[in-house]
């Protein structure tokens, strides 16, 4: 019996070091860690877009794979070029209309302070913003400059397609060295599938929120409205508060931009109720019960990967955990993991795409 105790006391110790590992790992090495994540996403994007290109025939010819994977690389990253100009002059943009903005905001508190019966609203905001003007510009600055990293994101996508096939025939013959391997090969198959689901859906309802937002605050006369309609896109990424604060940013413009509190109210209407069609309507009817993880969970790993690595992390959050609960349900030792992660507690592969 004390054989036994200390034996569990031995696994809970051994799996608390694995865990505090892990998380010093991800953390020490997030900056490098982050952007290969985003280079992979890149590359599987460039992948699907390749594999829909290979389908064009003209005639009887059909394009070479090696011209398909440059056509496809090129406007993948083409289309990243234009929306990071298209981001780094808005905020140029922001930055030198600060001081406008700023009068404007001063005029919302005032109508806010007459309302509420707050006295001297408007003082304070200048006094604080007359403190962290500078910081802010520089801050605009630094993120509208935040494209340096483009080039080293191109270099892992182009080293990522040049080893593609030859890492699909490592990965085969690591496979075929262990009795394991089709269970592996099952799991791997299953995380593709949940993972071309996930990303294909996103993208879908993303873009189509981010698009009729933009139509919308355009309509409003909000100002940068390209700018909060990307910001939209990427912020529906996140679960549960990402529409939220989406809705909010260009509601919060709107106030500065005019500073009257019924454009508030007009944007968060407007932006709000297409973020409730798409959110709540389309996007459950396409992405179904695929990802089945717990609500809690969903805010859990939101948390905790917004914490390692930010911005970044709170988007990967929900494919990195229906990753694990799929890998999770695969050892009898995490099992029951995988089932209390889980919405139903229910852990399947479901239904693997023909080829």
């Amino acid at each position: 019996m004390q054989n036994s105790n200390e034996l569990k006391l031995a696994n809970v110790a051994y799996w608390m070091i694995v865990v505090a590992g892990t998380v010093g790992v991800l953390m020490y090495f997030q900056n490098f860690l982050k952007v290969f994540c985003i280079s992979f996403l890149i590359w599987y994007i460039v992948k699907k877009l390749r594999d829909l290109v290979s389908k064009i025939k003209i005639g009887k010819f059909k394009l070479p794979k090696w011209l398909v994977t440059v056509i496809s690389t090129a406007a993948v990253f083409l289309a990243i070029y234009s929306i990071a100009k298209i981001i780094s002059t808005n905020f140029q943009s922001l930055a030198q209309n600060l001081p406008q903005y700023s009068d404007n905001i001063s005029m919302a508190l005032v109508s806010l302070g007459n309302i509420t019966g707050i006295e001297d609203l408007d003082q304070s905001f200048k006094s604080l913003f007359s403190e962290y003007k500078t910081s802010i510009v520089t801050y605009a600055g630094s993120i509208a400059g935040g494209v340096g990293q483009f080039i080293i994101i191109l270099i892992y996508v182009v080293f990522l397609l040049l080893e593609e096939t030859l890492f699909q025939k490592k990965i085969q013959k690591v496979l075929d060295t262990t009795a394991a391997g089709g269970n592996i090969y099952k799991t791997f198959s299953a995380v593709t599938n949940l993972f071309d689901d996930y990303l294909s859906v996103k993208i879908f309802t993303s873009f189509l929120t981010g698009l009729l937002s933009y139509f919308a605050l355009l309509i409003i006369g909000i100002e940068l409205p390209a700018l909060w309609a990307f910001i939209i896109f990427l912020f529906n990424f996140i679960p549960s508060i990402g529409s939220i604060v989406a809705t909010l940013f260009p509601a919060l413009f709107g106030l500065i931009q005019y500073g009257e509190l019924h454009v508030l109210l007009t944007v968060l209407i407007a932006v709000g109720a297409i973020q409730i069609l798409v959110g709540n309507v389309l996007d459950p009817r396409l992405m179904g019960s695929k990802l089945n993880i717990s609500p809690l969970v969903v805010l859990l790993s939101l948390t905790l990967w917004g914490f390692l690595w930010g911005v970044v992390g709170m988007i990967l959050s929900v494919p990195i955990t229906a990753t694990l609960i799929i890998i999770f349900g695969q050892f009898d030792n995490t099992r029951p993991l995988a089932i209390l992660l889980s919405k139903n507690g229910e852990i399947h592969f479901g239904k693997e795409k023909e080829d």
